[in-house]
């Protein structure tokens, strides 16, 4: 893999992350490979929260209001996280 690996799990190889701290949480999305499966890059939402153990991700879907997700969408396309193509793809979708 070419690519800058930022975290191995037992799931997934994260490639590159854009993660908002909201102090006690934290929300992000994530360029992942999930390991058992075909080698093809997918983008996951995730949510993570502090507990005695130290932050760890939560199992769960992200729910976030409107406001919240348009800042993490922006961190993420500032952070270069999606390809040109999605981007692209993106604009088209917004320009109907």
């Amino acid at each position: 893999m070419s690519k800058k690996v930022v975290k191995i799990t037992n799931y997934c190889t994260i490639l590159q992350q854009s993660i908002i701290d909201k102090g006690s949480y934290g929300y992000g999305i994530e360029k992942i490979i999930v390991n058992d499966g075909d080698g093809q890059e997918e983008i996951r939402f995730m949510y993570e929260k502090n507990t005695v153990r130290g932050r760890h991700l939560v199992a769960r879907p992200l729910d976030l209001p409107e406001q919240d997700l348009i800042e993490l969408l922006d961190k993420a396309i500032q952070e270069k996280l999606f390809s040109k193509d999605f981007i692209n793809k993106l604009k088209e979708i917004l320009n109907k």
